[in-house]
């Protein structure tokens, strides 16, 4: 049984991958959204609480439809969170915050067994027990390290961030970079107008060109479909158009008073 990696697949067959944040730990809506044809789902264990078990079956539901489990861990420094989410499973690790060369070689280290890393052997599901061919090997062309570049340090470093050997994808988070750079921001904004501040222009056209020069894919936070399809035009291959339950609110929003708004008429 060999290995797949649904991420880049996608990528090599239509240029993107699409992807959403999964912020409640439901299972039912990673099934959902693969059925409905999204390629990977972003875990989210930075902001949300969502334990390894839930996660375990949170990959057995996307990985039904070719949809690419990935999990975004707590801390760019817990290293051992990021094996053991690949252990049980995920495609791939995002760690938030990456400042710096030092911490992008961190995240790596532990998403990439010897020579590119230092990850430790297992037995568990995420090798299949032992099914997937040459499993090593197999890991770390398919298992994909994520780093987050949303603070000002890391758009400082991002030059040397993105020339990380064995560094798969780098992702931009506007909402905490603009936070740093002092620009207001919506985080339920459909229009999310920071990203048009010239300051968060210059930030993602610097980081964009880090990425082709290392070719490293690149990725970025959207919040709308206008925004994502700007975005891959743009050239970014790795884009989330939508929180999981910051969709279910907006949608339940406008559902509900489109009914109110019928009632009247």
């Amino acid at each position: 049984m060999k290995m797949r990696n649904f991420v880049r697949e996608k990528i090599a067959a239509n240029g993107y991958a699409l992807g959403a944040f999964i912020a409640s730990g439901s299972s039912t809506n990673c099934e959902i959204l693969g059925l409905n044809g999204l390629d990977f789902v972003m875990i989210d264990c930075e902001h949300a609480e969502t334990g390894s078990e839930s996660i375990v079956h949170m990959c057995r539901a996307a990985e039904m439809y070719g949809t690419a489990p990935l999990v975004r861990v707590y801390d760019p420094d817990d290293g051992p969170m990021m094996s053991r989410m690949l252990d049980i499973g995920v495609q791939g690790v995002m760690a938030p915050l990456v400042g710096n060369r030092a911490q992008a070689e961190n995240l790596v280290n532990f998403t990439k067994y010897a020579p590119l890393g230092k990850r430790g052997a297992n037995g568990g599901r995420g090798p299949r027990w032992g099914l997937y061919e040459d499993y090593v090997h197999a890991s770390n062309e398919n298992c994909l390290s994520i780093a987050q570049c949303e603070s000002l340090e890391g758009l400082e470093n991002i030059e040397a961030i993105a020339a990380t050997p064995g560094l798969d994808v780098i992702f931009i988070g506007t909402g905490d970079l603009s936070l740093e750079m002092g620009i207001a921001f919506k985080a339920d904004s459909a229009a999310n107008h920071t990203v048009d501040a010239p300051e968060i222009v210059a930030a993602i056209d610097a980081i964009l060109a880090a990425c082709r020069k290392n070719h490293v894919i690149p990725g970025i936070v959207t919040a709308s479909a206008e925004d994502a399809a700007r975005r891959i035009r743009q050239g970014f291959q790795f884009v989330t158009c939508m929180n999981d339950l910051g969709f279910f609110r907006s949608s339940t929003a406008r559902h509900i008073q489109s009914v109110r708004e019928f009632v009247l008429k």
